[in-house]
């Protein structure tokens, strides 16, 4: 609970940060939806990837010409992944869904000829929606981490397209065991900004 606090903190110090730190052009709020795929890297499941979508807004400060950094919040779906265990001599299958929040920061280049780079980290509040057949189903919470880095074209000073490629590191207890999973996704992605 103590690193969602501090990560919290960071985001609305930078959010309170005096407008003269970052001369005369100060930013914008954007917004951007994602989607892709996702691939889960536990070896124990039989089918590993799915599809996956997630939401973002946040302020990204002009720090000169060419570079912007920012404070983003979300909600990822990383889909489902799915595999059969065997209990008591049967076959039961097994189904995880693994969603959250996030807030983090971002850093983005922009090049002369409007296409730039970005990269991006921060907290992942995971949560595992687990159901096994015949057994019943049950959700986990933990908190984790993400980063990824992208490329993209800014269409206009407002709006641009691009892809991003994100790993996040998902936490929880379960029944008293920590687990973790780790995730790649993929994803083209749509940003406006005003």
């Amino acid at each position: 609970m103590n690193k969602v606090i501090r990560m919290a903190a960071f985001a609305v110090a930078l959010g309170t940060v005096s407008t003269g730190a970052f001369a005369a052009d100060t930013g914008a709020f954007f917004i951007n939806a994602n989607v892709g795929q996702s691939h889960f890297h536990d070896s124990g499941f039989d089918d590993r990837t799915d599809t996956t979508t997630a939401a973002r807004v946040g302020y990204a400060w002009h720090m000169g010409d060419a570079s912007d950094l920012g404070v983003e919040a979300g909600y990822v779906n990383l889909g489902q992944a799915s595999g059969s265990l065997i209990v008591n001599f049967n076959t039961v299958n097994l189904k995880t869904k693994l969603t959250g929040p996030l807030l983090g920061a971002n850093f983005k280049y922009t090049f002369n000829n409007k296409i730039y780079l970005s990269a991006r980290a921060g907290w992942f509040r995971s949560k595992f929606d687990a159901n096994v057949t015949n057994l019943g189903s049950d959700s986990f919470s933990g908190d984790g981490a993400y980063s990824g880095v992208g490329v993209g074209y800014d269409i206009t000073p407002h709006f641009s397209l691009g892809v991003n490629f994100d790993e996040y590191h998902s936490r929880a207890t379960v029944y008293g065991t920590k687990a973790k999973e780790a995730v790649s996704s993929l994803w083209g992605f749509a940003e406006y900004r005003f």
